[in-house]
């Protein structure tokens, strides 16, 4: 790692960026039940994500054509 990498000041934006884990979003009021089943189907339970990523897992996963 050079010296620059190792002193480069956090940004705002990437210290309030918040991670959760699975549970931790399946049983947030900010998704409604059946957002909640498809979190629960489609994300790992050793990751953690984003609200943003959450989001759009949820998008991708409503976006699929059903077979």
């Amino acid at each position: 790692m050079s010296k620059a990498e190792e002193t480069k000041p956090i940004t705002k934006t990437e210290a309030t960026i918040s991670r959760y884990s699975k549970q931790q979003l399946i049983t947030a009021n900010r998704f409604v039940a059946a957002d909640k089943d498809i979190l629960a189907v489609t994300l790992d339970n050793d990751l953690t994500y984003t609200l943003d990523e959450a989001e759009r897992a949820v998008q991708a996963f409503k976006a699929k054509e059903v077979k």
